[in-house]
C-alpha cells in the first residue's frame, strides 16, 4: 500500500507531510478556538470583537474584569455579548433589570441551571447548591422547611451561645493588646454556629485550640493563591474539559479540600448510621439538628421517589452532599460578611454610635436577646444591608440558558450563559446616588420603595434565592448586639487596612469576592 501511495504522490516529502499535519491541526485548533464565535452577531446584541485563542483575556488582564465590564456597558449599552467570560462559551452580560427579572423569576424555568465556572469532583457536587433541573426542585423541597420562624427560634439559642463565645475571644485579644483578626475570630463563631445547629456539635470556639470539625471547616475550601489561581483559571480557558482530569492527578486544584471533604462524608455517614439505631432503639422523636431533619429523608439510592421532583427524599450521598454545602456556606458568608462589616463600622463612627444606641434602646443593659428583638433592629439591618451592597459575597449570578428565546427585544440562544454582575448593579449610580458613599438609610422603607428591588440582590433572587439568607442576617445582628454592648471598633495605623485606606478585594473561584488581605481592626472597650 504504501507502494502505491508513493506511486500516486511521488513528489511529496516527509517535510510536506510533516507540514500539512501541522497546519491541519492549527486549522483544528483555531475551529475549535473559534467555533463559538458569532453568536451575539447574529442575535443582533452588541458587544467587543474578541481575538483568536485569547478571546477577551488581554482586556481583562490589561484593566480588570469589573473595569472592563464597566468600560463595555459604557460604550455598548446594558446588555453586551461577550465571549470567553467563561470557558469555552458565548456569555450575555447585562445589567437591564428587565432581563434579570425574567432569568430570576418570570422565566425562571428556562434558567433554572446555575452555572459555576468551577467544577469539583467532591461531596460538594451532590448537594443543593449544584444541582439542576428537576434534581434541583426536589433539593430544595427537602431543604426548606430548615428555615421556618420555629426552626429559627431553636437556633437563636445556638447562636447567642456561639457569640457569647466569640465575645470572650476578643475579650482575650484586647487583654493581650491584640488586633481583632475578623475572619479568624469570625471563622470560628460561624463555624461553631452550623456546627450546633447542624449537627449538635461542640466547637469551643472561644479556645486558641482547633477540634478536628473546626479545622476542616476552616480549610473545606482550597485557599490558592493568586498566581495558582490565574493559571487555572488560563487552564480553564483554553483546555475546559482537561480540567477535571487534572483535578484527579492534582488535588489540589479542586476548590473543595480533599482531606476536609472525606472528614465530612465520614462523620456525616457515621453519625447518620448512629442515630438510625439510636432511632430503632427509641422510637421516633423531634428532630435536634438540620442532620437529623436529613436523616429522616434518605432513601436507597435505586429508590424511585428520586426521580419526583415533588419528593421529599434524598440519598446517603445528597445528605452527604447538602451538609458539606450547609458547612461551605454558613461558614464563608458569615464571616466573608462580618469583615466588612466591622470594617465600615470602624471607618463611620457615627453610623456605629447609631447602631449602638439602637441597640441599647432595644435590648437594655440585663436584658436578653430575645427573637423579637431582632426585627425591633431597623437601622441595624439596614447597616448590614449597606455592608453587603458595597462589600458583595458574589459578584454575580450565572444561569444557563435551556432554549432560544426573546425577552424585550434580546434574543439569548440556547447553551448560553447570562451573567448579572450583582456588584456592578449594586453600586451603580442610576439607581444609588453617590454609590461608594456608606449610608444605611438607603434601606428605609420610604428609600426602598422608590427603587427597583432587583436593584439589591447580595443573597440573589427568585426560586434560586440564597436558602440561608434568614440564619445568616440573624446571626450578624446577633453579633453585632454582643460585640457592640460591649466594645466599639476603630482603624489605625495598625490596622489592615490602615486608617484612610480602603479595602482591596479579589475574586476566587470565579464569582466569590474577598479582602486580599483579612480585615484586622481594634477593639476598645466601652
Amino acid at each position: 500500500m504504501s507502494v502505491e501511495l508513493l506511486d500516486v504522490f511521488p513528489e511529496v516529502t516527509c517535510t510536506q507531510i510533516v507540514l500539512t499535519a501541522i497546519l491541519l491541526l492549527l486549522l483544528s485548533v483555531y475551529w475549535y478556538a473559534t467555533s463559538y464565535h458569532g453568536v451575539w452577531e447574529r442575535a443582533g446584541i452588541p458587544g467587543p470583537k474578541p481575538l483568536p485563542f485569547l478571546d477577551h483575556m488581554l482586556e481583562f488582564r490589561r484593566h480588570g474584569v469589573e473595569q472592563t465590564i464597566n468600560k463595555w456597558f459604557q460604550t455598548y449599552g446594558k446588555n453586551v455579548g461577550v465571549y470567553g467570560l467563561h470557558p469555552h462559551r458565548a456569555t450575555l452580560i447585562t445589567k437591564d433589570l428587565e432581563i434579570a427579572k425574567q432569568v430570576l423569576v418570570k422565566d425562571f424555568d428556562n434558567f433554572m441551571t446555575r452555572y459555576r465556572p468551577r467544577t469539583t469532583q467532591r461531596s460538594f457536587a451532590n448537594g443543593l447548591l449544584a444541582a439542576t433541573d428537576d434534581r434541583w426542585r426536589r433539593h430544595r423541597h427537602v431543604t426548606s422547611p430548615m428555615f421556618t420562624g420555629v426552626k429559627m427560634k431553636v437556633m437563636l439559642q445556638h447562636i447567642k451561645a456561639s457569640a457569647e463565645t466569640l465575645t470572650e475571644l476578643i475579650r482575650q485579644c484586647v487583654s493581650k493588646g491584640e488586633l481583632i483578626s475578623v475572619k479568624l475570630v469570625a471563622s470560628k463563631f460561624s463555624t461553631e454556629v452550623i456546627a450546633r445547629v447542624g449537627f449538635g456539635v461542640q466547637t469551643h470556639a472561644v479556645s486558641k485550640e482547633e477540634n478536628e470539625f473546626a479545622h476542616y471547616a476552616r480549610t473545606l475550601v482550597n485557599v490558592a493563591t493568586r498566581k495558582l489561581n490565574n493559571t487555572i483559571d488560563m487552564i480553564n480557558h483554553f483546555v475546559p474539559h482537561v480540567l477535571p482530569l487534572m483535578m484527579k492527578l492534582l488535588p489540589q486544584i479542586d476548590f473543595i479540600n480533599r482531606d476536609s471533604d472525606t472528614y465530612f462524608e465520614h462523620i456525616v455517614s457515621s453519625t447518620l448510621n448512629e442515630r438510625k439505631e439510636e432511632k430503632t432503639k427509641t422510637g421516633s422523636g423531634n428532630p435536634r439538628d438540620m442532620l437529623d431533619l436529613l436523616s429522616e429523608t434518605e432513601v436507597a439510592k435505586d429508590d424511585p421517589r428520586l426521580h419526583d421532583p415533588q419528593s421529599k427524599a434524598l440519598s446517603r450521598d445528597e445528605i452527604i452532599g447538602n451538609s458539606t454545602a450547609l458547612i461551605l456556606a454558613g461558614v464563608e458568608t458569615v464571616s466573608s460578611a462580618l469583615q466588612g462589616i466591622l470594617y465600615c463600622l470602624a471607618l463611620n463612627p457615627d453610623v456605629q454610635l447609631k447602631v449602638l444606641e439602637e441597640i441599647d434602646q432595644v435590648i437594655p443593659d440585663g436584658e436578653d436577646l430575645e427573637y423579637e428583638h431582632l426585627s425591633q433592629l431597623k437601622y441595624t439591618e439596614q447597616g448590614i444591608n449597606e455592608c453587603l451592597r458595597l462589600f458583595p459575597l458574589l459578584t454575580s449570578l450565572m444561569r444557563v440558558t435551556a432554549e432560544t428565546r426573546t425577552y424585550n427585544g434580546v434574543t439569548i440562544p440556547k447553551g448560553a450563559i447570562v451573567t448579572i454582575p450583582i456588584n456592578l448593579i449594586m453600586t451603580d449610580p442610576e439607581f444609588w446616588p453617590e454609590p461608594k458613599k456608606f449610608d444605611p438609610t438607603r434601606f428605609t422603607p420610604e428609600n426602598k420603595a422608590k427603587r427597583d428591588p432587583f436593584s439589591y440582590m447580595p443573597f440573589g433572587y427568585g426560586p434560586r434565592i440564597c436558602l440561608g439568607q434568614r440564619l445568616a442576617m440573624m446571626e450578624l445582628k446577633t453579633i453585632m448586639v454582643y460585640l457592640l454592648k460591649e466594645f466599639r471598633f476603630e482603624l489605625s495605623e495598625r490596622t489592615e487596612p490602615k486608617k484612610g485606606v480602603n479595602i482591596e478585594m479579589e475574586t476566587i473561584v470565579g464569582f466569590v469576592s474577598r479582602p486580599v488581605k483579612p480585615v484586622e481592626v481594634e477593639a476598645v472597650p466601652r
